[in-house]
């Protein structure tokens, strides 16, 4: 049992799902993403209520998993802004609803012997049902385009966040952010 556990977690790191919340509705435009990030562990985009994210998605999903993916909304992961079930899909996306900008997102696995485990992974440990909580660490530009955020502080993120939710591409991206560039495999 601990070991197919284990394996599961090994297992959703080296599949890299993610987690993007999109400026606009439908998954499209910008996003701050939680790449990589383990089920049971909410991807927190705003403690605020006014993120300026629309929708969530939940990305590179392996076609034989069902997850049920969750968007918040009302500041980090607090309030329910709406769920949906990979069904064989490697993409979930959770539009904008009438419930407000989405603040957080997390996913789960379906199979009940997975979802019967709600502990926190290893790296965030915990006793009982996992509320573990982390902010994104890459922002995507609307080409797909990725940076790995972090090591930035607070107002460099904003500036390059701000730069991101105009539409602009790579080229419109100031030199000194380059660096942080994600190499993304394909």
């Amino acid at each position: 049992m601990h070991f197919s556990l284990l394996f599961l977690g090994l297992a959703a790191t080296a599949f890299g799902i993610d987690i993007r919340a999109h400026t606009g509705d439908g998954c499209a435009g910008s996003y701050a993403a939680c790449v990589n990030i383990n089920p049971n562990v909410c991807c927190s985009f705003s403690s605020s209520r006014s993120s300026g994210r629309s929708s969530i998605a939940v990305v590179a999903i392996p076609t034989n998993w069902r997850i049920r993916a969750r968007a918040y909304t009302e500041g980090g992961c607090s309030a329910f802004g709406g769920e949906r079930d990979s069904g064989g899909s490697t993409t979930i996306c959770l539009p904008y609803t009438t419930r407000g900008d989405r603040t957080g997102g997390n996913y789960w696995f379906l199979n009940r012997k997975r979802a019967d485990d709600e502990s926190c992974p290893a790296e965030q440990p915990g006793a009982g049902k996992c509320e573990a909580v982390v902010k994104p660490d890459t922002l995507g530009l609307a080409d797909g385009t990725e940076y790995d955020i972090t090591s930035l502080p607070d107002e460099k993120i904003t500036e390059l966040e701000t730069i991101a939710n105009t539409g602009a591409g790579a080229d419109t991206v100031p030199a000194e952010f380059q660096p942080l560039l994600r190499q993304i495999e394909a």
